[in-house]
């Protein structure tokens, strides 16, 4: 899959013939992304194109309303697979900048999606927004297709259960530590992934061995025990997984401890991914380590 990395719109030029492209932030490439995209690969099929998206390396609201912007379901290197996994052939990810959160909507197209892509249709979601102060809709889209000589299609809302699918339904649910219910709108259980680092022992010193993985105080996922299943050395494995600061310990670094059962192998600096799929307890702290043993082990059952 190609890969441009864009911060002008002058960067915004490649060579591909006949560009179908999908638009949007698609944090979370969650079932109505799916929908986007799995659209854009028929249509590619069908007219003979390249499929392709265009996407941002994060949230446009950090930078026009930094104080209002949310925390990101998918990092960039995770959105890229799910991209390619999906049927990208390309990838434009902008890094959103003050010049390019100031052009125009007009402009955004003729410049960005006319001169420089050569998209010769477009895939949006029903509710897509651009340009200055999102002023451009599906509408002026529409207007600005036919003027410019490309086709539009507009995605209608994805429904889950009678739930309209969107980032903003998910990270409520992450927020609230829902993980089954938002793995049934993403499409696919929510994961973090990373670098085994070096904890401090305590956990094998328990019988509980973990995997530490670094995570941000910015993790939208709250903290607690849960469920999952981790990809280690292209294996799954069950674990269970505490995400916060072990507080039994008087607290620290926040960071997800995976347990995997059965696993005693060290796995320092080796990159795993941990998914998630139910929540078990809030996170707490006990008396002393043989009180946490204990509730480990209802939790290990």
């Amino acid at each position: 899959m190609q890969v441009i990395h864009a911060t002008a719109v002058e960067d915004l030029r490649w060579e591909l013939q006949g560009t179908i492209l999908g638009l949007g932030t698609l944090d979370g490439v969650h079932r109505g992304h799916q929908a986007i995209l799995q659209r854009v690969v028929t249509r590619a099929a069908a007219d003979g194109g390249t499929p392709a998206a265009l996407t941002f390396a994060q949230h446009p609201l950090q930078v026009v309303r930094p104080e209002q912007a949310p925390p990101l379901i998918t990092p960039l290197p995770l959105k890229l697979a799910l991209l390619e996994r999906l049927g990208m052939a390309a990838v434009v990810v902008i890094h959103f900048t003050p010049a390019l959160a100031a052009l125009e909507a007009g402009a955004f197209v003729e410049r960005a999606l006319v001169d420089g892509l050569r998209v010769r249709g477009l895939c949006v979601g029903y509710d897509f927004g651009f340009g200055r102060g999102r002023q451009g809709n599906v509408e002026l889209l529409r207007a600005l297709s036919r003027r410019h000589g490309f086709w539009l299609e507009v995605i209608p809302p994805v429904t889950v259960g009678g739930q309209v699918v969107s980032s903003r339904a998910i990270r409520g649910l992450l927020i609230q530590g829902r993980v089954a219910e938002a793995q049934r709108l993403l499409g696919r259980p929510y994961c973090l992934a990373g670098e085994v680092e070096r904890g401090e022992g305590r956990g094998r010193h328990l019988g509980f061995a973990t995997a530490n993985l670094p995570v941000p105080d910015s993790e939208l996922l709250k903290d607690g025990v849960y469920a999952g299943r981790v990809l280690v050395r292209g294996d799954f494995r069950d674990a269970m997984m505490n995400l916060g600061n072990g507080p039994t310990f008087r607290g620290g670094i926040h960071r997800l401890e995976i347990h995997m059962p059965g696993w005693e192998e060290p796995l320092y600096g080796e990159r795993i991914i941990a998914f998630f799929l139910a929540r078990l307890r809030d996170e707490r702290r006990f008396a002393d380590g043989a009180a946490l043993r204990a509730q480990l082990g209802r939790d290990r059952e």
